[in-house]
């Protein structure tokens, strides 16, 4: 159950720290930026649906589900880069808080298979 907290717990620090960015793109990337929005609600959402279920089988699902998300995010951000609407500093920290995320959810899926 610590590695449920440290996901979770993780992902909302990650998702504040995205949200103070998000307060700057300009209203030509309005699309890239509800994505963005929209697909850290789904991590959440994703993350909850893990830790409600007790099949193991829907709960490596939601995981597999929760890197997919992931790594949408980890596009946006890049694309969010490429268009030159954050900064290098703060592209590269949103991707190790991503790396991050990742890294638990793939320990999750290990212990859980095991």
């Amino acid at each position: 159950m610590n590695s449920n907290f440290a996901l979770l717990n993780n992902t909302k620090k990650t998702i504040a720290y995205i949200n103070k960015q998000l307060i700057n793109y300009p209203r030509s990337e309005v699309i890239l930026k509800h994505n963005t929005e929209q697909t850290m609600y789904e991590i959440i959402e994703l993350i909850f649906s893990f830790s409600i279920n007790d099949i193991e089988r829907i709960k490596l699902k939601y995981l597999k589900d929760l890197i997919i998300k992931l790594s949408m995010l980890d596009f946006y951000i890049a694309t969010s880069f490429e268009k030159r609407i954050i900064s290098k500093k703060k592209f590269e920290s949103t991707s190790l808080f991503i790396v991050e995320i990742r890294k638990i959810a793939y320990g999750i899926i290990k212990n859980v298979k095991c």
